[in-house]
């Protein structure tokens, strides 16, 4: 027998491991073909919604209107490019799934031809979305869509085609290797069964034929047995059923439970059905119902009859009304109780004192209709989706804030549509996502659009209902909040408006209460004051940021308008104290000490019933005003300065006019003379003479034009080009050049430019005026001393000053002051004197923008002073 046994498992385990392993080759085997149909499924179904996204692409540009909103457009571009970026990363994905295919020729050459229309598509999109408010742009590129759609919609479905033959060709070639693997399989177990498992079938039915006969031997032994058995626990069971009843139901009977016999007798009753009809300690044992509860009406022993007669009655709930006139609810089941299968022994009653219930499902109802009403008045809605049946559940209040009829039954994928897209769609769905996966409550504010196209604000509230860490519903309540939000929103872009007006930066706004202590310091007040808020709200008055000897003056007015002292922050607000306002200039000092001017209006804070709580002053920086004003006082001075210098150079005009008519007339008149004489002459000796005389005339004539044109020169010289130039060095040059002067007249020359060592100026100019200053010195020097020249320079408001002094024999300038600079004017007897020079230098000074002046005494010496 241990023999066959251990035959028997050899065997079987050979058997099974050989299914065991037909049925993992068979896993592995379906499962990467299974693998290999969902990837095409895949391809196909990608391929397919590249053709659906090409046409909303086309549709969204063909829908396009400039006319429309700046949000309108923004959505539709956010829209226009999510669907570009969807349909570029597809079609990569099906460029690169195609790659990955074997003998391919067919899709190769379908993608090959799509290529150039599905670039063009998408090019022209991303044109538009690169310059969406440009009408030729999006025109020249709508044109192009609508040229290539319809070649790529083509082209599209031939490769969904495609796929769709290579899958099934894949599906085919499936079937016929699962016929072979069956026949495989089959054949392999019937083979094993035939040469394992059929001879040890054989062994066992002969080792089951031998036990078979013993065992039914053993098998009319115990029956004997059990049947004697039967008949002991029979007798045992109705004997402890006899002695123990009683006990059973009054001991352990937890409800209102009695027990009673054919006659309607109390045979047992529990304790709670005692308690549940004020019986106490009343002996009912042995007495009847009826007699125990004489009220009890004829519809009752009615049921109690027929129960005694095998039927069975239940009632949820009933009324029963005492004497008293207490009404109580039971709940009742009444069936009969058996001495054997086919004899009745009495009836059990079971009672359930359902009253507290009842009154507790009264209240819900009278609550809940209370709440229907409420929400009615409130506008609260609720809502139910039932995620396993995928339902979704509607009050009538909720029906009516989205605008549809009371029956309505909104759909699981459309009732999203409902929420405005954008901000309020995604704030929904992250909030739904949240309470489905980890599921978290949510209360938010969004903004639904109704079934009739109204906008309205509602608070959306959910909360989910996890079984197992699965969320099978979710349920909650709509507000509507439509009214607030309207009036949310205006509030807030009113204090918005508000805020932006109290902290507009470059005004300051201060409040202070009645005693000046500062109540509001506003942005524009920190920016322009240094000052933050907190530093100055509840702790400082305005007199911190004025100039005391401002405070007090203006004080002393105010005090002389009104006829009564007014000092410290009365000053301020006088003013707005008398019904009035006062706008002034005022001098603001900021934290670091620094000062500038401000524009300050001050006034009173009212309320309603006209009563100041406070005073407000706004104060405008005035800075740019007072420079401008100050600018225009300068331009003022300057204009007259040039009016001045304008006079000054038309007085020069017409002394150059005169000058220049007289120095020509007479050499002119001369020579018209000489020429006469010349044509007169008669002798070759008169016309020499007559020529040496034309040499001499034309010689001063030249002389002089040369003069005059380089006056006009440097008067109207407009390129005068400047450079930075050394004082010592300009110097340095023009002491070379009359070297020999300086020799021969054993002039000394000092010089000190510590102060002021360069200037930008022209360079011919400056060696020019260095000359003619230099050489006149030498030239005009006293016979009783040897010449001293002595130049200076220095920074005055900002403008560069050379002094140059001599002490040669001086200027009477009362006399000749006027004429100082004039062309042509002498002042001395010198045989080289011809009034050039110094009227030279000047013109080449008011030229470049400066001026020059001069002071002399009379054998005494003269300083001429530039400005640059």
């Amino acid at each position: 027998m241990e023999e066959l046994e251990k035959s028997t498992k050899k065997r079987y385990l050979l058997f099974i491991a050989t299914i065991i392993l037909i049925i993992i080759a068979a896993v592995i085997f379906y499962q990467n073909r299974i693998n290999i149909l969902t990837s095409e499924l895949s391809i196909i179904n990608i391929a397919g919604k590249q053709r659906m996204l090409s046409q909303r692409i086309s549709k969204h540009v063909f829908s396009w209107d400039f006319k429309q909103s700046d949000k309108a457009n923004k959505i539709y571009l956010d829209s226009l490019s999510a669907l570009t970026n969807e349909w570029q990363k597809n079609q990569n994905f099906l460029i690169l799934a195609n790659k990955q295919v074997e003998n391919s020729e067919r899709l190769d050459s379908l993608f090959a031809a799509a290529q150039p229309k599905t670039t063009a598509l998408l090019n022209a999109a991303l044109q538009i979305l690169k310059d969406p408010s440009n009408p030729e742009v999006f025109n020249t590129n709508t044109e192009i869509i609508k040229k290539v759609e319809s070649s790529v919609l083509t082209i599209t479905d031939n490769i969904v085609s495609e796929y769709q033959n290579m899958a099934e060709k894949n599906l085919n070639n499936l079937y016929r290797v699962t016929y072979l693997i069956a026949i495989i399989v089959a054949l392999v177990i019937i083979g094993q069964f035939s040469f394992l498992l059929l001879p040890l079938i054989k062994n066992l039915r002969k080792k089951s034929q031998s036990l078979h006969l013993a065992n039914e031997e053993l098998a009319n032994s115990n029956r004997a047995i059990q049947e004697k058995m039967a008949e002991v626990k029979a007798l045992q069971a109705d004997l402890q059923l006899r002695d123990e009843y009683n006990k059973i139901f009054i001991d352990q009977a937890p409800n209102a439970m009695a027990m009673f016999d054919s006659d309607m007798k109390f045979l047992a009753a529990s304790e709670r059905w005692r308690s549940d009809y004020n019986l106490g300690d009343q002996d009912i044992i042995g007495k009847s119902l009826y007699e125990v509860f004489p009220a009890i009406d004829e519809h009752w022993k009615k049921i109690h009859q027929e129960c005694l007669s095998g039927s069975l009655h239940h009632e949820d709930e009933t009324a029963y009304k005492w004497p008293d006139g207490r009404v109580q609810w039971l709940s009742f089941d009444i069936r009969p109780w058996y001495i054997s299968p086919d004899k009745i022994g009495g009836l059990l009653i079971y009672t359930l004192d359902i009253t507290n219930i009842k009154e507790n499902e009264n209240e819900k109802l009278r609550i809940e209709e209370i709440l229907d009403k409420t929400n009615q008045v409130a506008r609260i809605g609720t809502w139910e989706v039932d995620l396993i049946k995928n339902k979704i559940q509607w009050s009538k209040v909720t029906c009516e804030i989205h605008e549809v009829p009371h029956d309505y039954v909104p759909e699981l994928e459309t009732a999203i549509n409902f929420f405005k897209e954008g901000k309020s769609r995604d704030k929904i769905q992250m909030a739904v996502n949240n309470a489905i996966e980890k599921g978290i409550s949510y209360d938010v504010e969004v903004e639904l659009i109704t079934a009739k196209g109204n906008s309205r604000w509602a608070r959306a509230i959910g909360q989910a209902e996890m079984v197992d860490g699965q969320c099978v519903r979710l349920y909650g309540v709509f507000h509507n909040i439509n009214d607030i939000k309207v009036t949310e929103n205006a509030l807030n872009k009113a204090n918005e408006e508000l805020s932006a007006i109290f902290n507009v930066g470059p005004i300051s706004i201060i409040g202070t209460d009645m005693n000046g202590l500062i109540t509001h310091f506003n942005k524009g007040a920190e920016n322009l004051l240094q000052y933050s808020a907190a530093e100055m709200i509840g702790k400082m008055t305005p007199e911190v940021i004025h100039l005391p000897e401002e405070v007090e003056q203006h004080g002393k007015e105010l005090s002389k308008l009104f006829g009564q002292t007014i000092s410290g922050f009365d000053v301020f607000v006088e003013h707005a104290r008398r019904d009035s306002h006062e706008s002034m200039e005022w001098t603001y000092v900021r934290k670091d000490g620094s000062h500038f001017p401000v524009q300050l209006i001050t006034t009173a804070i009212k309320d309603k019933n006209g009563e100041i709580h406070g005073f407000l002053g706004v104060a405008t920086d005035i800075s740019e005003r007072v420079h401008n004003r100050k600018k225009l006082i300068e331009t003022k001075e300057n204009l007259e300065a040039l009016t001045a210098k304008l006079k000054n150079q038309n007085r020069q005009l017409a002394d150059f006019a005169h000058i220049t008519s007289h120095n020509l007339r007479s050499p002119v008149g001369n020579l018209q003379t000489l020429s006469r004489f010349y044509k007169e002459a008669k002798s070759e000796q008169e016309r020499s003479e007559l020529f040496e005389k034309f040499e001499i005339v034309i010689d001063h004539l030249s002389s002089t034009l040369n003069t005059m044109v380089e006056v006009i020169r440097t008067t109207d010289d407009s390129s005068k080009t400047t450079q930075e130039l050394s004082f010592q060095i300009t110097l340095n040059k023009t002491q070379e050049i009359i070297s020999s002067q300086i020799t021969q007249s054993g002039a000394i020359l000092k010089s000190d430019f510590t102060k002021a060592p360069t200037v930008v100026y022209n360079d011919i100019y400056l060696d020019s005026i260095f000359l003619n200053l230099i050489s006149n010195a030498i030239k005009y020097k006293s016979k009783d001393r040897i010449p001293e020249i002595y130049l200076k320079s220095k920074i005055e408001n900002g403008k560069t000053i050379l002094s140059v002094s001599d002490n040669g024999l001086g200027i009477n300038m009362e006399k000749h002051g006027h004429k100082l600079f004039g062309l042509n004017k002498v002042f001395h007897s010198h045989p080289e004197a011809k009034g050039v020079g110094l009227y030279m230098t000047k013109v080449q000074i008011e030229a470049m923008g400066g001026s020059i002046s001069a002071s002399s005494e009379v054998g005494v010496g003269t300083t001429f002073t530039i400005t640059f």
